[in-house]
């Protein structure tokens, strides 16, 4: 069975897509194992740098596969934004969702969880690797791939540096929120959190079309404001997964939508003419 892949930058929607997806028949939603993804890798502090070779190839595609059994696999990685090699080296077969919101209301939200600190969180933590991953109103886009099986044996000692230094630099309030460029350290300390983000989207722009190379007509794009709006968006994205559903469970997927949260997803950003000048 193809996989699904779910890509987009953090803040771009890459949850509401999981929950409608993650809601079809006979799937397995897999939501933001990024300990898998960095499996073999936490050698780099960035998500831009990687090895790529058939041993952390096979484990990726493995551990994913195995979990998924006899459904369908569909996943998000917001991290995954910034490697596209990787991920077509992992699954090239694979069907991708691309998820985009407005750019500056994507940056802004990426650069208030920034203020927050919520890279490396200890609350977040717990719940995407120890508790649960996901939010628990949006049921399809909830999983418990647990840490420890995320993680291959030879991982540990890097996984400890990685950790500790990750840690370190939220104490010099160093680490940006979301997938990390390389130098991001550098560019945040000389540039600040929200030209950051700015830098984090362009570079995305670029991965994206990567991504379009690499798969060409294994690849659809969809806008975040589209899917939350217009029910014939919905059924392009459905259509798109070539998962048969009944009329009704389109009815039924737009009703779980929190009109509130879509509202504020939408609101105007008090810093956009700050952000369009750094883009």
């Amino acid at each position: 069975m193809t996989p699904i892949l779910i890509i987009g930058m953090a803040r771009s929607g890459t949850t509401l897509i999981s929950h409608i997806l993650g809601s079809l028949p006979g799937v397995h939603m897999e939501v933001e194992p990024h300990a898998l993804w960095k499996s073999g890798n936490f050698k780099y502090f960035n998500d831009e740098e990687f090895d790529a070779s058939p041993k952390i190839i096979e484990n990726i595609r493995t551990k994913l596969f195995k979990r998924a059994g006899e459904k369908i696999l569909i996943e998000k990685s917001p991290n995954n934004s910034l490697h596209p090699a990787l991920v077509h080296a992992a699954f090239p077969e694979a069907r991708i969702v691309f998820i985009q919101r407005d750019p500056v209301l994507c940056i802004h939200s990426n650069y208030k969880r920034s203020l927050t600190q919520d890279s490396f969180k200890l609350s977040i933590i717990l719940k995407k690797y120890f508790v649960y991953t996901g939010s628990k109103d949006l049921d399809g886009a909830i999983s418990n791939f647990k840490l420890y099986n995320q993680l291959s044996t030879g991982d540990w000692p890097d996984f400890m540096r990685y950790t500790l230094h990750m840690f370190s630099l939220r104490k010099k309030n160093l680490l940006p929120f979301g997938p990390k460029l390389k130098d991001f350290e550098t560019i945040v300390k000389e540039k600040g959190l929200l030209a950051y983000h700015c830098e984090v989207f362009k570079k995305s722009e670029e991965y994206k079309a990567a991504y379009q190379t690499a798969y060409q007509n294994q690849i659809a794009f969809f806008s975040l404001e589209n899917i939350m709006n217009d029910m014939d968006e919905i059924k392009r994205l459905v259509n798109f997964t070539q998962i048969p559903v009944q009329d009704s469970w389109f009815t039924s997927i737009r009703g779980t939508f929190d009109a509130e949260r879509v509202k504020q997803s939408q609101e105007k950003s008090d810093i956009e003419q700050q952000i369009i000048k750094l883009l």
